[in-house]
């Protein structure tokens, strides 16, 4: 069932991409908005079945994919993620819809937000550490084509600007995750076989530190939010609303995935005074 969040807007993708030259970008962008509107149905569905007394996983799907790297196709549905999901089905129609009629290039462009949206979605849904760091790549270079083709005047600096920083925020974030792994001795980098209790304090500060920079750069944080001034200001009204209101969230829902819920008692030493509420720690299954 998640799978569709991620297949309809990826094949929709695909297909924009091989429509011929004579389609006009009018017709184009509803087609972009009809793959939307039907991701938008099939979320609404998910969040309409969704057991709000369960706190656990939701439609989990697993498919072993490459064992010996410990990686699986693994997805599920929580809480966290739900809101998350249902986000993105809102606004990426909103910048189709608030793109140019005349658009050039409509078939590149149109096919990118719908790559956008489905890493995203991917990134949200993912309960494997490295399938994680795939969904949340992936959305690097359709991002990158998306401002450097259709921004403002120095679109080509900004969207080399926001390139750099997110891919050193995608390898340290892979880095501490294969220091997880290596560290507790795991086989697998399913988020549920992940043991971060059985680590040192030493070991589970610093793999809490990388992950806080690398999601940091992302949200993002001072002092690595430089690429941000750059980005919004040279990224067309459309893309914008993408960077602001899908992507930094996913660097907000990482850090509180990945670093609030694999190590909340080093969470505690970096912000000692921001304790949870019970409502939201019941949420996140803490």
């Amino acid at each position: 069932m998640l799978s569709l969040l991620i297949a309809i807007p990826l094949v929709g993708s695909l297909l924009i991409g091989l429509l011929p030259p004579s389609f006009t970008p009018h017709r184009i962008r509803l087609i972009a908005l009809a793959v939307m509107a039907l991701t938008g149905l099939w979320t609404l569905k998910l969040t309409l079945d969704f057991d709000l007394d369960n706190p656990g996983f939701q439609w989990e799907e697993y498919l072993p994919w490459i064992p010996q790297l410990g990686l699986s196709y693994s997805l599920g549905m929580d809480g966290l993620s739900l809101p998350l999901v249902g986000l993105s089905a809102i606004l990426t129609p909103m910048a189709i819809a608030s793109s140019r009629p005349d658009m050039n290039r409509p078939r590149l462009y149109y096919s990118m937000i719908l790559l956008v949206n489905a890493a995203i979605a991917g990134a949200f849904l993912s309960q494997n550490l490295l399938l994680f760091v795939l969904f949340y790549e992936l959305e690097l270079i359709p991002i990158y084509l998306l401002i450097s083709i259709w921004g403002g005047e120095k679109r080509s600096y900004a969207a080399m600007k926001f390139l750099i920083y997110t891919a050193v925020s995608g390898i340290l974030i892979l880095a501490a995750f294969l220091g997880m792994a290596w560290l507790s001795g795991s086989g697998s980098f399913d988020f549920g076989a992940i043991q971060t209790q059985n680590l040192s304090a030493i070991s589970q500060l610093v793999l809490m530190v990388i992950l806080l920079i690398g999601f940091g750069i992302k949200i993002p944080l001072v002092p690595f939010h430089t690429w941000l001034p750059d980005a919004y200001v040279e990224s067309s009204a459309p893309v914008t609303i993408l960077l602001g209101g899908l992507l930094a969230k996913l660097g907000t829902y990482g850090l509180i995935r990945f670093g609030l819920q694999l190590f909340p008692e080093t969470w505690k030493i970096i912000a000692p005074n921001y304790p949870l509420s019970p409502s939201l720690a019941s949420c996140m299954g803490l």
